[in-house]
């Protein structure tokens, strides 16, 4: 007999391929399908407008001259703080609102 009828490493070998072929294409038809379900989610209260939000897009839009705006520096600290406090905001008004300048 030249080979044996039942070549255990080579019928476990190729139930390994079948199953690496079927997790891909289970993967390929999920991932097809993930934008359209992300789409179907209503807006959330994660869209809504931040004050904080608003005034560190300002201060990056000022680049290099936001070093020495306060208002930038009170937004920084408060970004920071809620950052590293892992709290909501203690107020819905930006800090800079109340620390603004007359002069401006």
């Amino acid at each position: 007999m030249r080979g044996r009828f039942l070549n255990l490493p080579a019928i476990a070998r190729a139930i390994g391929f079948a199953l690496v072929a079927i997790a891909i294409v289970a993967a390929t038809l999920h991932f097809r399908e993930a934008p359209s379900r992300l789409l179907d989610h209503p807006a959330g209260p994660a869209t809504a407008s931040d004050p904080l939000s608003d005034e560190l897009k300002r201060c990056q839009v000022l680049a290099a001259q936001a070093k020495d705006d306060a208002d930038c520096e009170a937004a920084w600290a408060e970004s920071r703080r809620r950052f590293f406090t892992y709290q909501p905001p203690s107020t819905t008004a930006p800090p800079a609102a109340s620390a603004k300048s007359p002069d401006r």
